[in-house]
């Protein structure tokens, strides 16, 4: 008989999540993951398999938990104007915000079920969009993800003066 897991799977998903969307897949390797989770290595790969499974579960994890709880709440809104602002406001600005917008660019021209997850998190904004934009829908969450690129680019003000 195994020992029981000493740690909490969820936490560990949600802190990969945030470390994926900050600094990306490529840009995030296992040491980092082990350092910031405290799981140790063998834990890590016993439970999730690989680092890839690990982004792929993170990235089911945004979309479940912070994805499609503001498309939700963005689909209930049929003024038009309020609706693109709250979808600029709050898509993909979670604790983990970035991520599906980094795994779009970084991960999913290379990797088809990353692509798949991509495009769920996309076409779930664009049908929230739906009931307030008809069938422009497609070209105003393209204008809510650039908009949110744009913000992630914008750099980041120093403390020091």
């Amino acid at each position: 008989m195994g020992r029981p897991r000493a740690f909490d799977t969820e936490q560990a998903v949600r802190t990969a999540a945030v470390l994926f969307a900050t600094h990306g897949y490529e840009g995030t390797s296992v040491d980092d993951l082990v350092t910031a989770t405290g799981i140790h290595r063998g834990s890590l790969y016993k439970v999730f398999g690989s680092k890839r499974s690990l982004h792929l579960t993170a990235l089911r994890t945004h979309i479940d938990h912070e994805i499609h709880p503001i498309t939700a709440a963005i689909a209930t809104l049929t003024d038009p104007e309020q609706a693109l602002t709250t979808a600029i406001a709050s898509y993909d600005n979670g604790p983990a915000a970035g991520l599906l917008l980094l795994s779009a660019a970084e991960r999913a021209p290379h990797d088809p079920d990353v692509a798949t997850l991509v495009a769920e998190g996309i076409t779930a904004l664009e049908d929230a969009l739906r009931p307030s934009h008809g069938d422009d829908a497609p070209q105003f969450a393209s204008t809510v993800l650039g908009t949110r690129l744009r913000l992630r680019a914008r750099p980041t003000p120093s403390k020091e003066h």
